[in-house]
């Protein structure tokens, strides 16, 4: 034993003798064969449960027709994040596990995936102590819709969506009714379609919270319809984009899911009674479907929108600048600002976004702007690793910057989009945003646009739409009347 830990010691630097090891064991409910990311994350505050404590390191391995009775071991040469498995200081660590196989839908809670309902609290000291044992004892269940007299949920299946993947491809949508609806027999409603940012989904339909602040119950009646853009999306939100890699997203919801609304509810079939309205990623969304389709609706309002303006797209020219986490003097781009100081940089966000695989927020960018490989995978704008631009491939997304799309073709569009757009951004939006916006403005001010923009003072990303939500309401409620 002396000899053995006198070896230990002398060969410490190489951790032949100080590897820390992780196990991973399926329940016997679950039998397998999975694939997909196996994901471990730690904490070192142990008094806390995870996500009221700061982010520790994570580690993954890739796992492929894993069955029960078989273990999947961390060790030094895993996949990691923050941090070498071999270089944690020895001690107690709060732990979960999670194993992404869901490949339809992104994010780690997708239906189907497998995590550890408990939390294990366990030792990481080298080969001196045991190896923690964790158990993916749960699975992610679809998420049920709450369907009541007011509120029905619509699964339309897509034939131009299905045409593209191959496959049926469904769009969800929560419809909510406005109280005299089943009251009247003859009369037909204005329609608002709603696309939400990241993690919002048509279940908003029934959120009380999420209601108010898109305008339910306030002014004239009318049937909102909450759109899902998470459902089918592997890559990423799609925003109802007409998209080279998601699909054309844009097409089936006004050729096809607008329709089926107006057959199966009392629902407007003119198109000054049709309504967008989008938060930050479903921001982007409506001004995109706007500007596509101006023909089709009577007025879109966008909330602290995704980059409009892609020479100021979250703070960098991906035309012109090399590094997308870096400036030119080599300091970390940072982001998401809460009163004025930044919690995070670029850098942090795309290493995190590499380590847990499809369905982040720069690879939605890049499959709702860019083009396919020959997998039919996202050709990423930068490299992961070292934030390298690549600039075909920023080249390649000039048809969605909307600042050159307003340039380019205003002049043919705006008999028919003049008046029926208007952007709001928050002067202190965390996501820095706002600048993109403002740039745009100063941009389609060149061509005559008459596009609305506007600053909120003293409000960030979040706050926004409370902030502008009885405006937008009177405008809408100023053209149903008209």
């Amino acid at each position: 034993m002396k000899n053995f830990l006198i070896l230990c010691m002398l060969m410490s630097s190489f951790s032949l003798c100080a590897q820390n090891r992780i196990i991973v064991k399926l329940s016997p409910i679950f039998k397998g064969p999975y694939s997909g990311r196996l994901m471990v994350y730690l904490q070192a505050d142990t008094s806390k449960p995870f996500g009221q404590a700061p982010e520790g390191p994570a580690f993954a391995v890739d796992v492929k027709n894993w069955h029960n009775g078989q273990e999947q071991t961390f060790s030094g040469g895993v996949i990691a994040l923050k941090q070498k498995l071999d270089s944690i200081k020895s001690g107690y660590y709060r732990m979960v596990a999670i194993l992404d196989t869901n490949t339809k839908e992104r994010g780690n809670n997708a239906p189907g995936n497998l995590y550890t309902r408990q939390e294990v609290v366990a030792q990481l000291n080298g080969n001196f102590s045991k190896p923690a044992v964790l158990t993916l004892s749960n699975v992610f269940q679809s998420r049920k819709f709450m369907e009541s007299d007011t509120v029905k949920e619509v699964v339309f299946k897509s034939h131009l969506l299905s045409k593209f993947r191959g496959e049926p491809v469904f769009i969800k949508a929560g419809v909510a009714l406005p109280p005299s609806y089943k009251e009247t027999d003859n009369r037909t409603y204005p329609v608002v379609y709603v696309i939400p940012g990241w993690g919002g989904t048509h279940h908003h339909a029934y959120n009380k919270g999420q209601r108010g602040i898109y305008g339910v119950g306030l002014g004239e009646e009318k049937i909102y319809v909450f759109l899902n853009p998470e459902t089918q999306s592997p890559f990423g939100l799609h925003a109802f984009v007409d998209s080279r890699v998601n699909g054309p997203w844009g097409s089936a919801l006004i050729n096809e899911l607008m329709p089926h609304i107006v057959k199966e509810f009392k629902a407007s079939s003119k198109s000054e009674h049709t309504f967008l309205t989008g938060q930050s990623t479903g921001g982007y969304g409506v001004i995109w479907l706007a500007l596509h389709f101006p023909k089709a609706i009577g007025g879109c309002w966008a909330t602290a929108p995704d980059p409009v303006d892609f020479s100021n797209f979250l703070g960098i020219n991906i035309y012109k600048d090399k590094n997308y986490y870096q400036t030119l003097s080599g300091e970390e781009r940072e982001i998401y600002f809460v009163q004025g100081k930044a919690t995070s940089t670029l850098r942090e966000g795309g290493l995190k976004e590499w380590f847990e695989g499809d369905g982040g927020q720069q690879q939605a960018f890049d499959a709702e702007f860019g083009l396919p490989d020959r997998n039919g995978r996202p050709k990423p704008l930068f490299n992961f690793q070292t934030g390298i631009i690549n600039h075909q491939i920023a080249e390649s997304w000039k048809p969605y910057d909307l600042a050159l799309f307003v340039q380019k073709n205003w002049e043919r569009i705006k008999s028919d989009a003049s008046g029926k757009i208007s952007i709001y951004a928050g002067e202190n939006d965390n996501f820095l945003l706002q600048h993109s916006v403002m740039d745009f403005g100063d941009k389609i001010k060149k061509v005559g646009a008459d596009i609305k923009i506007q600053i909120i003072k003293g409000a960030d990303h979040f706050s926004i739409r409370g902030a502008i939500v009885k405006e937008m309401v009177a405008e809408m409620d100023k053209k149903i009347k008209r």
